[in-house]
């Protein structure tokens, strides 16, 4: 053999195991670093699951709804009150009580946690909510507006235990904000309430001050009592003026007949104008003037009588309705207590390595192999 095929072949060896040898730095040893930490460095993680979700006490609602054929709105409703309470699960307030309660820092941060897995003990709350929320998993079903929650934590009772508090605390949360929301209902209704009352004490109070003031109980009767008396007056002031009439046409009118029917007709004319000036008035007030005052009166206090009957129903009907619209939160699969190491998935995260970096390898290989042409 030719010391130009030797050389050749030695080229061509090395050109190969160089190839060989980015291979095993870019893919192969990477690989196996992330099998090494995630089989024997990495913390075992346990994973404690719960499937809850939001009901309401509210079975006429719902035959309404149905009868309207709007019952996509309830189940909108059912599923935007499952989203908040996964975003409550999720916030920084359960997180602070997490912690106040079961010392979550402590347990991301304690020393037998492995460095990488391990949260700095001076870490930002922002970092550690992060931390937080990257170990809890939750999910809202489309269709049975379910909220499924897994949390890992290192230990398995732990992990069982702030499973338990995720739920309890979301549930004390529902009903707190259900009540609020109750309490601010009626509260504002009663306020109603109370504002009618006052109106009908007040219209009550100024009929009886209206009354007190023209000593009348009812001006419409005594308009009416009024009127009676005029109508006698004028009758009898009619039948002595025919009288009169009568006498003048065979006496003289100092007759003392006709002296006295004149006298009586006088006396008549000025009860007529008495009466008269007492049903219009004059200078004080008339009974028509206290007719219309009267009326006005009774007017705001059959208004007032009216709103204040309407106030009442509408209370009575919030308290039912509010009571029919309780939500509560119920938990369909109480937290599990892991038996068995869930986490590092081992096997799925060294093959999902494996394969990225091979995908990377070859994409730069080839890249690499395209310049080196275009520079030959």
């Amino acid at each position: 053999m030719s010391a130009r095929n030797q050389n050749t072949r030695l080229r061509q060896w090395f050109t190969e195991h160089r190839r060989f040898t980015r291979y095993l730095a870019a893919v192969v040893v990477p690989t196996l670093l992330v099998l090494t930490y995630l089989g024997l460095v990495s913390t075992d993680g346990y994973v404690s699951r719960a499937e809850v979700m939001i009901e309401h006490d509210n079975s006429s609602a719902a035959a309404a709804e149905l009868a309207l054929g709007v019952l996509s709105l309830g189940a909108q409703r059912s599923k935007i009150d499952a989203l908040v309470v996964e975003t409550f699960m999720r916030s920084r307030a359960m997180l602070e009580h997490l912690d106040r309660t079961l010392d979550l820092r402590g347990h991301f941060s304690a020393s037998k946690v492995d460095p990488i897995s391990r949260l700095s003990a001076r870490a930002s709350f922002a970092d550690f909510l992060d931390y937080y929320r990257a170990r809890l998993s939750t999910k809202v079903d489309d269709d049975t507006y379910v909220l499924s929650i897994e949390f890992v934590a290192y230990d398995a009772e732990y992990a069982h235990k702030v499973t338990e508090e995720l739920v309890r605390r979301s549930e004390q949360f529902v009903n707190e904000v259900s009540h609020h929301l109750a309490r601010e209902q009626l509260n504002f209704v009663s306020a109603e309430v109370d504002r009618a009352h006052e109106r009908l004490r007040k219209a009550s109070r100024a009929l009886i001050s209206l009354q007190r003031q023209y000593a009348i109980f009812s001006p419409e009767a005594e308009s009416q009592v009024a009127g009676s008396v005029v109508g006698g007056l004028l009758q009898q002031l009619a039948a002595a003026r025919t009288e009169r009439n009568t006498l003048l046409a065979y006496l003289n009118p100092q007759a003392a007949e006709v002296v006295s029917v004149t006298a009586r007709i006088e006396a008549l004319e000025r009860q007529v104008a008495e009466e008269r000036a007492r049903l219009v008035g004059s200078d004080d007030p008339g009974l028509n003037d206290i007719m219309l005052a009267y009326q006005d009166a009774q007017v705001e206090l059959t208004l007032a009588s009216e709103i204040y009957k309407t106030a009442l129903a509408t209370l009575e009907a919030t308290r039912l309705d509010t009571a029919r619209k309780v939500k509560y939160l119920v938990s369909l699969s109480a937290p599990s207590l892991p038996d068995s190491v869930e986490r590092p998935l081992t096997l799925y995260w060294t093959c999902t390595i494996f394969v990225v970096l091979n995908l990377a390898y070859f994409v730069m290989s080839l890249i690499i192999a395209t310049i080196q042409d275009h520079r030959e």
